[in-house]
């Protein structure tokens, strides 16, 4: 009788020991994400992530060169130099109820499949979400104007030289923010991120000032806090991901799902529209609208799709934004982000003239950089999902 009761007293340890190691796992091969609570690394989200915002960041920046081109931003005076920057930001977000769409499919996918949290767990953390997505709706239409203020004020390669030092500030907020472990890869793959942003200093710009509207002072200072704000915008994303979407579901058999990327993006890019359609009143730049569509020499209605074009591409740009930091963290996204500048350039020598552009060596370098920036996170990435399934 005592050998028979033996394996019973065996098999409780085994479970409780073996469900031990599975935990630690688990965080260890966590280190670029900083949280246990995401789920692995997966990489048709990931890949499908980085097309978004490689095809959204270059159709947009193309669009936005193709309509300071059309208007013939070169010819206005320093009294009008800052004309449209609300606009400008206003656009980064203003298409957001194209998401409404694939969030409410995927919610109630996700409510008809899985069972719900409780009530009053969920009530708390939409009463904190609320104030969270005011404050980053706020952040991103400061770092939408400031970015558009700083490519008027500067030279383009001088305003990408100072944007790039977003590059800096993200790994520090998510050190600090969102407990962000760091290796070498993910170091390396950042090294080479701000080399390739630092090597599209030659790009062109199609509303780049000249010599009497630059304001080196003005320019400079935006083009620093708007990469601080995109930074910041972010970490902030992340510890919304990470401290509240995601610990809603430890209590319940539920996933995180994609349609918090949309839940993020709607309510946020609400408030940003909000506070830029009221700058931009404030400022009078509906007056402006009807002046340059009416002046825009390929005619009103290639106006009109340069804009709602910009509107849709910023959008598609965000959701693989925002997909980055829900799939791995926001130092991936703001990599990803960076790297994508070589190929907007090469487009726009492709597409436009300006300054008699052309594919120099810059240029060239940039796109090897921006390719072995990618490889070497994508490694550690490979690392990760392939420890945590031994």
């Amino acid at each position: 009788m005592a050998q028979n009761q033996q394996p019973i007293f065996q098999t409780k340890p085994e479970e409780h020991f073996v469900q031990i190691p599975i935990n630690i796992e688990r965080d260890s091969t966590t280190l670029i994400n900083g949280n246990s609570n995401r789920k692995p690394n997966h990489w048709p989200t990931i890949i499908l992530s980085i097309i978004f915002v490689i095809v959204g960041q270059s159709i947009a920046r193309l669009l936005e060169n193709f309509y300071y081109d059309q208007i013939n931003r070169s010819e206005y005076n320093e009294s009008r130099q800052n004309d449209g920057v609300w606009t400008q930001s206003l656009l980064q977000t203003v298409g957001f109820p194209l998401l409404l769409l694939p969030f409410l499919i995927l919610t109630t996918r996700k409510h008809s499949q899985q069972q719900q949290p409780p009530i009053t767990s969920e009530g708390f953390h939409y009463k904190s979400l609320a104030i969270i997505y005011i404050c980053i709706g706020v952040v991103m239409s400061v770092q939408g104007r400031l970015s558009a203020m700083g490519k008027l004020e500067i030279p383009f390669g001088v305003f990408t030289l100072i944007y790039t030092t977003q590059l800096f500030f993200t790994p520090i907020f998510a050190r600090f923010f969102n407990a962000v472990k760091f290796n070498r890869w993910v170091v390396i793959s950042s090294i080479l991120a701000i080399v390739t942003g630092a090597l599209t200093l030659s790009s062109s710009f199609g509303g780049e000032p000249d010599e009497a509207e630059e304001d080196y002072a003005r320019g400079s200072w935006s083009a620093l806090f708007a990469g601080i704000c995109f930074s910041l915008l972010l970490s902030n994303i992340q510890n919304v991901f990470d401290n509240y979407i995601f610990k809603r579901t430890e209590s319940t058999t539920r996933k995180p799902s994609f349609a918090s990327v949309f839940e993020v993006l709607i309510f946020s890019s609400l408030v940003a529209t909000i506070i830029s359609a009221a700058g931009l009143l404030i400022a009078g730049e509906q007056h402006d609208l009807k002046r340059e569509m009416n002046a825009f020499s390929k005619g009103n209605g290639a106006y009109v799709m340069a804009m709602v074009g910009q509107a849709v591409s910023w959008q598609v740009y965000w959701v693989g934004i925002v997909g980055l930091v829900f799939s791995v963290s926001s130092v991936l996204a703001n990599v990803i982000s960076v790297i994508t500048w070589p190929i907007v350039s090469v487009l726009v020598v492709i597409f436009f003239s300006f300054m008699d552009d052309e594919f120099d060596a810059l240029k060239g370098v940039a796109l090897i950089t921006a390719a072995l920036s990618a490889a070497a996170y994508f490694y550690r990435l490979h690392k990760e999902n392939r420890d945590s399934a031994n």
